[in-house]
């Protein structure tokens, strides 16, 4: 059994568009030592690219790999939730990210199967209907368009509008600008793929997938201050800045293979 250790490295696997962002920046504020590396999504399917299922069975992202110090054999980590768990539990030797009372403890926890398990799937669900109406054949369009409007407006938007509802409650109600406590956690770093990137970020499919205008600000003012909060984090803008370059890179790359073809 390997003993985690502050000399550990890690590698995150990292895709377009994906949950990773938020793993990337976790790594970044427990300040440990990693490399990334980068995939881009398909152009015509918008899937991850057949690799990553050379990296974990799943074919997904995020994957983290860590390397131990001890040189005992790598571990290789999957699903988001259970990623910052294990770096939470075992790398936060400052408790930067970890509350000193059990119960904000449990709550950060909640947070943490909620994004999954709630929360994201009712966006990919969202996000399926739109591809859908995006990819139907050549005279179909109108009919699968209608039909995923319809899914939409019926069940998937009113269920978003709810936990949308629920969220901005809790964050009035903690009265801190964090979901749990006076200071960043894991509830905010996990939150922050589904409220901050596919929605604050994001305002244009909202305002397609919600079949309304919503002036978000306004709704939702709490999230919406919330949001600012991830975007302006100067470890946050590193990433960002760090991953465009890093995608405009592989993009080149991509582009200078499929010349020598």
């Amino acid at each position: 059994m390997s003993i985690v250790s502050q000399g550990d490295k890690f590698l995150l696997h990292w895709l377009d568009l994906s949950r990773a962002h938020r793993i990337l920046w976790l790594l970044e504020i427990l300040e440990l030592n990693y490399d990334v590396k980068v995939y881009l999504r398909e152009e015509t399917t918008w899937r991850a690219p057949a690799e990553l299922a050379s990296v974990h069975p799943s074919g997904k992202s995020p994957i983290l790999e860590i390397f131990h110090a001890d040189g005992s054999p790598p571990l290789k980590l999957a699903e988001s939730g259970y990623i910052i768990q294990y770096l939470i539990q075992n790398y936060d030797i400052h408790k930067i990210l970890t509350p000193s009372d059990p119960r904000d403890r449990e709550r950060v926890n909640y947070y943490l199967h909620y994004s999954e398990g709630t929360l994201q799937n009712l966006l990919v669900s969202i996000l399926v209907n739109n591809v859908a109406r995006q990819l139907a054949p050549t005279g179909t369009k109108f009919v699968a368009k209608f039909v995923t409007n319809a899914i939409n407006s019926a069940y998937y938007v009113q269920e978003w509008k709810l936990n949308m509802d629920n969220l901005e409650y809790a964050l009035r109600k903690e009265g801190t600008g964090y979901f749990v406590g006076k200071h960043l956690t894991a509830a905010d770093i996990i939150l922050s793929f589904p409220i901050y990137e596919n929605v604050f970020d994001n305002e244009e499919e909202v305002q397609k997938f919600s079949g309304r205008k919503i002036n978000l600000s306004k709704t939702y003012p709490n999230l919406y201050a919330w949001s600012s909060m991830v975007r302006d984090d100067p470890l946050y803008i590193k990433i960002d800045e760090q991953m465009e370059d890093l995608v405009r890179e592989k993009i080149a790359k991509e582009a200078a293979r499929k010349r020598r073809r």
